[in-house]
């Protein structure tokens, strides 16, 4: 296989990540208390869940919406007054609750990638989280395109959300692979698209008979193997 470009998942594949909910939910409530909101905290995770019952719900489309509009809706649910400022907190807040760290390997691998091929980030996310701590890390070189589904407006599998991609790469289908964790969203999303997938194993995820790796370490070498 002639690979002109690889396209990378972002979490589950280069970093690894988790919301601390708790102290997340009381950062949220002392937040609307100090604008003069206060509710018992059952009822703000009752309208949290309503808003991402909402966000699923698109993405069940392939489509995908911006972190603001998901918290506008909860606001809208506890009767809250908002504001773009209040939103801007709001997705601060959940990015500094967002535990992620880069995989020991990940920057030796993007360095050997680019010095190959075309390397594109593709990762499903209503936030911009990704893309900002690529750019704190200082691996934005490594990348000749970086997008984060909020701003495509679609997301993974959906062949329109690899399409972007391909086109501002300017690469074909038959001479890209991409890279992630999730067998629903990246190796069907791969596969309909006419992209070769390769899985980095993870458990739970449905059956893959395709190429597999056990880590996004293997991938430099993996790929010289196709």
């Amino acid at each position: 296989m002639d690979i002109k470009a690889v396209i990378l998942d972002f979490g589950g594949t280069l970093s690894d990540g988790a919301l601390d909910w708790e102290p997340y939910h009381e950062t949220i409530r002392s937040f609307l208390l100090s604008h003069g909101y206060s509710m018992p905290m059952k009822d703000l995770k009752k309208s949290l869940r309503g808003a991402i019952a909402h966000l699923n719900r698109v993405r069940a489309k392939g489509k995908e919406m911006h972190f603001e509009d998901v918290y506008a809706l909860f606001l809208e649910d506890m009767g809250v007054q908002y504001d773009r400022e209040m939103l801007e907190y709001l997705h601060d807040n959940f990015r500094n609750h967002y535990n992620t760290h880069f995989y020991p390997c990940a920057e030796s691998v993007l360095q050997e990638l680019s010095s190959k091929y075309k390397v594109a980030l593709l990762s499903n996310t209503m936030s911009d989280q990704p893309r900002r701590l690529i750019e704190s890390a200082g691996l934005t070189k490594y990348f000749d395109v970086i997008y984060c589904s909020r701003e495509l407006g679609v997301r993974k599998p959906n062949k329109a959300a690899f399409k972007v991609v391909l086109n501002e790469l300017k690469v074909n289908p038959g001479e890209t692979v991409h890279v992630g964790d999730s067998v629903e969203a990246d190796m069907y999303g791969a596969r309909d698209s006419g992209i070769t997938g390769v899985w980095v194993k993870t458990p739970d995820q449905p059956l893959w008979n395709g190429h597999a790796i056990s880590s996004i370490c293997d991938l430099p070498w993996f790929l010289e193997t196709l």
